[in-house]
């Protein structure tokens, strides 16, 4: 609700012409009232009154009657004819709401603001609620001049106010950049009484003050909160007052040295705002505000229009600082004009440097302070942006993106100081090129901070390309670190001791040196962190020195063992401590080397180089790994020689024991003569080389199995239950070189010739019979797995029809010629086998041809067998092409074999309806290569036998002449 009428009371004028100014309000008002100032005779006595009114505006008795239609009902009559009365009156009466009565005395000098409660006039007056008031108290005195001309009045306020902070800073005892601005009590009063008697304005106020910070700020460092909070004060009062051309100059005049002085300070923000004192970091973000906030400022722009845009200002004063810091530095850091050690620590220095710009300084003039971060996250903030931007330009600093400004600087002098460090020296001593190597690696970690700038923006950046100038060098430190590391390779040979220890595994101090050689150089490899795709080269050079010392080692080593004699010796086996150091050094290097690969990461180098490249590098490390086992080996396989003499004995009596002697005790000497040696060398060996000769002890203990299996040429000879016991005793043997896992794994035991052993202990178990169906059925597996031969093909057609096999040999083709003519006489067998299952099938054979290697046979045959007989296991066809001869015995051309289990007729349940519709099986034509089948040689052995014999013989004449 707002106040109606005011009244004033006032009385006397002197030679000073006092005013009140005030504005009122009641409740929650919509806009103030802003009452005129009333002149004012004696403070002490004269008071403010004001009387509140409820204002009734007037109405005509003809209005009042034209509503005469609207009247609705009873009671809308009665409610009429009191309106018409109402504005029948001759005038209105506006309602009394209250009073307010305030002694001028009671008013301070700074003003007051506050509710007042309302009063009534007299005891029958019922009043209630409060006014809002807000008064202050001015004096002017008469001039000759123009009112508005108080030119002088505020140069007075300058050095007034200047007078007071100068004051204040003198009496600080604390550095005057901690002081807040805050003036005392009586100054404060003292500037205002200034202000009111000069008639300044809020604006002429602040920029009073402004313009006397200024004065004191361009002597002493002082706060630039405080400076930021004058700025926003000018802003704040810029839009409700104006200024002469004579006061926008005087601004305009200490806008720009305060905008000169903030960017001297930015120039120099290293030494001035330390990365690491937090405090000095605060002021340097309220630098960059003041400079941000001044940039939007309405009253800059005004006063200054020519001015350049502030962030370009920013950028150009780092630019030209960056140079004097790094000159700076560099002459406070090292201690010549030659490059020595110190410019290491240069570089070293440098690095901090960026690193405290990239985590302290870039962030406060590239992003915003965390108040203004707060205030746009809100989403109402976020709609009323453009509202609120002269608000948020008071918390925000200028976008500058500090680090990729001065990492582009530094980036072009780093390079320019590094390249004259390496030109420095032509010929580099061993203490120059470590020196070489340490700059390198300071370098390497300045070009990595190219990473944290925007992408795209490091293609014209020269550090990140230092490997290029550092590369010759690195080349030729490889070099001569290839011939130290052969020549440290000798030393520790010569030097080598054993090892001493807990662990009874044997081996010598060369080898640790060794290995510790490789790691450091694995390390420098590491330290380099060479670009992968320039890598190649220089990792092949460092393969080269590792793959050089190593084989040298493995050279020195085992020339070294082969001095003791220690091949010569052929047994019995005896524990050998030169074998043992010797193959655990050999096997401690190799394990390094092996890991090389991952060490230096092939798997990448692969996805970045050519093929040839890498081929190159695998290849360098394949041969030298390689080479270990072929020297590891060489060594390791001299246990098994020297245990042979004794596992044979222990062999002959596993295999001659008599047959009431239980297999498992006779194993036992077997056992615990290889329980006793290799015991021993499971102690003094490295766990991979003991893997490699136990299982080349079970290679000679298989082989000598064997020989005792196959060391008797009839059956008559052996005990009736000699093969099983062998058998019995090869299980015995898995189980005790396999020792529960704890040693060789089954996949090692069950090698090629465990396999064959097994397989001939299991052959001579089986009668003669279940051998030639064996025998049989691996022929007809060879004829599927072969696609070709020299011995021609033949074309043949089988299916079952109403208990019947026909068999039709249709033709053959590049039949082998037997014959001195160049021809053959060729005919065919035909057999079903096996003879078990067709006892009563006798074998049928085509017509022979004459001199010819193609013969058309086109005739068929026929069996009589029944389904069940074609359907048994192993049953088959046997095709045997022979050479008709008259005078001597026929000569054999090939053989093939068709399984009946494949044949129409008997593959599926349904008959064969047209015969001559299925196609011919083109069958290859093979011959017996294999002389010494283990089936056929134990078929051999059985000389007692007839049928074994027989089948023998015939199968001996079928063997290939080559």
């Amino acid at each position: 609700m707002m106040g109606d009428s005011s009244s004033l009371t006032a009385a006397g004028r002197g030679s000073l012409e006092k005013s009140l100014e005030a504005e009122v309000a009641i409740g929650i008002p919509e806009k103030p009232l802003q009452m005129k100032h009333g002149d004012i005779d004696d403070i002490n006595s004269d008071s403010l009154h004001l009387d509140i009114w409820d204002h009734d505006d007037e109405s005509s008795v003809l209005e009042a009657v034209s509503k005469l239609n609207e009247v609705r009902g009873v009671r809308g009559l009665g409610r009429f004819f009191k309106q018409v009365c109402q504005s029948a009156r001759q005038s209105s009466q506006d309602d009394f709401l209250g009073c307010v009565t305030i002694p001028l005395q009671d008013i301070p000098s700074t003003g007051l603001e506050g509710w007042f409660k309302l009063e009534a006039r007299s005891q029958r007056s019922s009043v209630q609620g409060r006014i809002r008031l807000k008064m202050w108290l001015s004096t002017r005195e008469n001039r000759s001049a123009s009112e508005e001309d108080n030119w002088t009045e505020l140069s007075q306020h300058e050095n007034l106010y200047a007078t007071f902070v100068d004051y204040e800073l003198k009496n600080w005892n604390r550095e005057t950049w901690t002081w807040s601005g805050d003036l005392p009590g009586p100054a404060l009063t003292i500037l205002h009484q200034h202000a009111v008697q000069g008639d300044l304005t809020e604006l002429q106020t602040a920029l009073a003050r402004f313009v006397a910070a200024c004065r004191v700020y361009l002597k002493y460092p002082l706060d630039p909160r405080w400076m930021l909070q004058l700025l926003t004060d000018i802003e704040s009062a810029w839009m409700n007052f104006t200024l002469t051309r004579e006061e926008e100059m005087w601004l305009a005049e200490k806008f720009t040295a305060m905008q000169e002085r903030w960017l001297q300070q930015l120039r120099h923000h290293r030494q001035l705002f330390p990365a690491l004192h937090p405090p000095s970091l605060v002021r340097l973000e309220y630098v960059l505000r003041c400079l941000a906030y001044m940039s939007n400022m309405k009253a800059f722009w005004k006063c200054c229009p020519f001015n350049k845009e502030i962030r370009g200002e920013i950028v150009a004063t780092l630019r030209k600082g960056t140079p004097e810091w790094f000159q700076s530095l560099k002459s406070s850091v090292m201690t010549s004009d030659e490059y020595d050690s110190s410019f290491v620590d240069f570089c070293s220095e440098v690095y901090v440097h960026l690193q405290h710009g990239l985590s302290h300084y870039h962030p406060l003039f590239e992003g915003s302070c965390s108040v203004a971060l707060k205030f746009i996250c809100c989403p109402l903030a976020r709609h009323l942006y453009h509202y609120l931007t002269p608000l948020l330009s008071h918390f925000s600093t200028n976008g500058i993106p500090y680090f990729s400004v001065v990492f582009k600087q530094l980036d072009k002098l780093m390079s320019d100081e590094v390249i004259s460090f390496l030109n420095q020296n032509e010929h580099p001593d061993a203490a120059y090129s470590r020196l070489i190597f340490s700059v390198y690696l300071e370098v390497k970690d300045l070009a990595t901070f190219h990473q944290n700038l925007p992408s795209g923006g490091d293609h014209k950046l020269l550090l990140v390309r230092c490997h290029e100038w550092f590369e010759p060098s690195v080349s030729c430190w490889l070099i001569v670190c290839k011939a130290k590391a052969l020549q440290r390779v000798r030393t520790s040979v010569e030097l080598q001791k054993p090892c001493e220890g807990d662990k009874l595994v044997k081996h010598s101090s060369s080898a640790v040196d060794v290995v510790a050689m490789f790691c450091q150089l694995r390390d420098f490899w590491r330290l380099l962190q060479w670009p992968k795709a320039h890598s190649i080269p220089l990792l092949s050079q460092l393969l080269d020195c590792v793959c050089s010392a190593a084989l040298l080692y493995a050279d020195i080593t085992y020339q070294g063992l082969m001095e003791t004699g220690y091949f010569d010796r052929m047994g019995p086996f005896k524990i050998c401590d030169e074998m043992c150091i010797a193959s655990n050094n050999l096997e401690y290097v190799y394990k390094f080397v092996s890991l090389l690969e991952n060490y230096f990461d092939f798997v990448t180098l692969e996805t970045i180089a050519s093929e040839v490249q890498c081929a190159t590098l695998t290849n360098q490390l394949d041969s030298t790994l390689s080479q270990f086992q072929v020297r590891i080996m060489d060594i390791i396989k001299r246990v098994g020689p020297q245990m042979q003499e004794a596992l044979r004995k222990a062999m002959f009596h596993v295999a001659w024991s008599p047959d009431t002697l239980p297999t498992s005790q006779a194993v036992e000497p077997l056992f615990e003569y290889l329980h006793t040696h290799l015991h021993a060398l499971n102690l003094y060996l490295l766990p991979q080389n003991f893997q490699k000769v136990l299982y080349d002890v079970w290679e000679y203990t298989l082989a000598e199995l064997n020989h005792q299996m196959d060391g008797t040429t009839t059956n008559d000879e052996m005990p009736p239950m000699f093969h099983e016991r062998l058998h019995a005793a090869l299980e015995l043997m898995v189980d005790f070189f396999h020792c529960e896992g704890n040693a060789l794994s089954l996949e090692s035991l069950h090698s090629a010739a465990f396999c064959q052993i097994e397989q001939r202990l299991q052959y001579h178990r089986t009668d003669t019979e279940s051998l030639v169906e064996i025998f049989y059925n691996q022929r007809l597996q060879e004829q599927i797995n072969t696609t070709s031969s020299p011995y021609g093909n033949l074309a043949v057609r089988a299916y079952f029809n109403h208990d019947s096999l026909c068999v039709e040999v249709l033709h053959a083709r590049d039949i082998i010629p037997l014959d001195p003519n160049g021809f053959s006489d060729p005919f065919v067998i035909i057999e079903l086998l096996p003879h078990r299952v067709f006892p009563h099938c006798n074998e049928q054979q085509t017509n022979v041809h004459k001199k010819t290697l193609h013969p058309i046979f086109d005739e068929c045959f026929e069996f009589s067998v029944s389904l069940e007989q074609c359907r048994s296991l192993g049953a088959m066809i046997a095709f045997t092409v022979m050479d008709h001869d008259v005078l001597t015995a026929n000569d054999f051309a090939g053989e093939a074999f068709l399984a009946l289990g494949s044949i129409p007729g008997v593959a599926d349940t349904t008959g064969v309806d047209n015969f001559h519709g299925l196609k011919p099986v083109d069958l290859v034509l093979m011959q017996q290569h294999q002389k010494n089948h283990p089936v056929l040689q134990i078929l051999e052995s059985r000389v007692a036998d007839r049928l074994a014999v027989e089948f023998v013989r015939k199968q001996k004449q079928r063997f290939a002449n080559k």
